[in-house]
């Protein structure tokens, strides 16, 4: 149950844990009241992905998180040296955004990261507004971290109604996209976004089970079906 996961990281000290990760090499730690709740986001993503140990990790929206990403995806090649096949992957619509984003990653981090560009344009979906990136990496992922895009990216318009009004909330729908050939188990974690959280909930399909944490601000969904047959 998506539940479950909140008592993952309900009890987690994040400026602990952060520290004890060793995540302050990346990203120096700090009380200061515009950083620090950033800490808490980075140190429950690390954590999650620790605990879930995904095959392969798919971001939308790099930053901060991309490094943390990295050091999990890392540390689970080398804890499971044996399965040493973690993957993750990110896109983005802003090539400064990712430019940015690699100028931080460490050199020890950068073979455990593909980052992608993609133009994100408008669609509809069921005649419901929303966005989808233009190109997706070609991979399946068993871990979503939905963190873009940023509203002032997406391209177009519908009827004249556009994403630039800063009043219309963002709606991505790539992971509608994709959600016919997620193998259980499957994860998603949206940071923020909460109109875009229901909107995947009222949308997906198949079995999911959907979880929203109001105070940290964030939803979690698990595919809930049985594993596949292996031959």
């Amino acid at each position: 149950m998506s539940e479950n996961d909140f008592n993952i990281y309900k009890e987690l000290n994040y400026y602990d844990y952060f520290k004890n990760e060793n995540l302050d090499k990346y990203i120096k730690t700090t009380k200061d009241e515009r950083i620090f709740p950033k800490i808490n986001d980075l140190s429950r993503l690390h954590r999650l992905i620790l605990h879930k140990k995904p095959k392969v990790v798919l971001e939308f929206g790099v930053g901060w998180s991309t490094l943390i990403i990295a050091d999990a995806i890392c540390k689970l090649n080398s804890k499971f040296e044996k399965e040493s096949n973690f993957e993750f992957y990110s896109v983005d619509s802003s090539q400064n955004w990712i430019n940015e984003t690699k100028k931080l990653i460490p050199n020890n981090l950068k073979k455990f990261v593909n980052i992608n560009f993609s133009n994100v344009f408008i669609k509809t979906i069921d005649n419901q507004l929303c966005s989808q990136y233009d190109k997706l990496p070609d991979v399946v992922p068993d871990f979503i971290y939905l963190d873009g895009p940023d509203p002032r990216d997406v391209q177009g318009s519908i009827n004249g109604l556009s994403f630039e009004n800063s009043d219309r909330t963002v709606i991505s729908a790539d992971i509608i996209l994709l959600e016919s050939t997620f193998v259980p188990p499957t994860s998603i974690l949206v940071d923020g976004r909460t109109n875009n959280s229901r909107f995947l909930h009222r949308m997906l399909k198949r079995n999911w089970d959907y979880f929203w944490d109001s105070k940290n601000d964030i939803s979690i969904f698990n595919l809930i079906e049985e594993p596949l047959s292996i031959k």
